[in-house]
């Protein structure tokens, strides 16, 4: 199996990158807190971009010399000396990685760099929106690397990092453009699936066994099934101990599917007719291929993301639906995010809520560029019968790339 790779040319573009961000900053190095301690979603993974290894590490990233990872577990020592046995693409040499992914070790490295009395540079102090909306580094750990470095000074620089990895280089755009690919592969398996008297389970397995079978992760999938699906989640029988649900003829399976290959991921939202269905679910599926089609529209050089979620919310206003989930946000990282749950409380059994909410939009000034990535998957709901549809998207030089074509349509089960 031929799968696209990073080259050295794009680790020095990435350290470049980092380099640059320190200047427009005003920093001496980065500090750059990776959350997750395991392999996991590639919405914010911050560490791997400069490491190119699992995620879960704490980078220091001095403006003269290369990143320093470190690691919390000596586990990452044994990855790290296989994968350069096996001659993979390795951007750390080992004398800087560290098992000393705490305040203490944090400290120590500026210390030994000449940057405790520095202005540091930190990733992590804030919220990254929509999968993240309280900051991931712990209070308890900066605040431990303050008192241990009091002449320590330091700024968050979540947002120039963010607007400068936005835009895919040609080698990510490769790997955004596999691992889209791996993601119609995991719709076409779930398609061949969906029958009556089959699980949902059943069905989430054959797309996860796809993406797995070509070397790819699925991090996180939602699914549900019925002739009145509210909305589409994670499955019910995931979290509570519950039978999963048994395909009936009239349902509609709705679907979201990520793929994350070399930690760039796509989106997927599938829906699947299970013979005949309820009119207002197919008309459901027309307005969100027309939210689709308004979005494609606008995602182009030029204009900014806020126009994008104005274009694509139209077609469901002009109608009386509403969208439960965001119809757009952006990929790698997930930065900007439209707004979702407006009119939730149209359904009269929503009256027995404590709160309800509606998520803004967030990054609506984010101009677009291009090579950024984002996730046109509109869902539309008519009272408690919802359809959505859609996939991955590049904004081109000249305008929209779609790097998914099953899913931006309602699909229909043969079986």
């Amino acid at each position: 199996m031929d799968l696209p790779t990073f080259s050295p040319a794009e680790r020095d573009r990435r350290w470049d990158l980092a380099r640059e961000l320190m200047d427009a900053e005003g920093v001496d190095a980065l500090v750059v807190y990776g959350g997750r301690g395991s392999g996991g979603p590639a919405e914010w993974a911050p560490d791997v971009f400069f490491t190119n290894d699992c995620p879960g590490a704490i980078v220091v990233f001095p403006r003269v010399g290369e990143p320093i990872a470190l690691v919390r577990s000596p586990a990452r020592i044994g990855d790290h000396l296989a994968a350069s046995a096996r001659g993979d693409a390795v951007w750390i040499r080992p004398e800087n990685m560290l098992v000393a992914g705490h305040a203490y070790g944090v400290a120590e490295v500026l210390r030994a760099h000449g940057l405790d009395r520095s202005p540091i540079g930190v990733l992590g102090l804030e919220a990254c929106a929509p999968s993240h909306t309280d900051p991931l580094m712990p209070y308890t750990l900066w605040s431990s690397v303050l008192q241990q470095l009091p002449q320590l000074t330091f700024r968050s620089v979540e947002r120039g990092f963010v607007t400068r990895t936005l835009p895919q280089s040609a080698e990510e755009l490769v790997v955004v453009g596999h691992a889209a690919a791996v993601g119609e592969a995991m719709a076409r398996a779930m398609l061949r699936a969906v029958r009556p008297g089959v699980s949902e389970a059943s069905v989430y397995a054959a797309g996860a066994a796809e993406c797995l079978r070509q070397g790819a992760m699925a991090p996180g999938m939602s699914i549900t099934s019925g002739r009145e699906p509210v909305s589409c989640g994670p499955p019910a029988w995931s979290y509570r101990p519950q039978r999963p649900r048994v395909i009936e003829d009239g349902d509609l399976v709705l679907a979201e599917i990520s793929c994350s290959y070399g930690m760039r991921e796509t989106r997927q939202r599938v829906a699947v007719a299970v013979g005949g269905i309820h009119p207002e679910l197919e008309a459901a599926a027309r307005t969100a291929r027309a939210s689709y089609e308004a979005g494609l529209a606008v995602l182009r050089p030029g204009r900014t993301f806020g126009e994008v979620v104005t274009a694509m919310t139209r077609p469901l206003e002009e109608t009386g639906g509403r969208h439960p989930h965001p119809l757009v946000h952006a990929l790698n990282p997930r930065a900007a995010v439209g707004g979702s749950g407006a009119r939730l409380g149209v359904l009269p059994e929503t009256a027995r809520y404590g709160l309800l909410a509606e998520q803004p939009t967030i990054g609506s000034d984010l101009p677009l560029v291009p090579g950024m990535t984002f996730a046109l998957t509109p869902t539309c709901a008519y009272g408690r019968r919802s359809a959505g549809l859609g996939g991955t998207v590049v904004v081109g030089e000249d305008g929209p790339i779609e790097l998914n074509t099953i899913t931006t349509h309602l699909m229909r089960s043969t079986g």
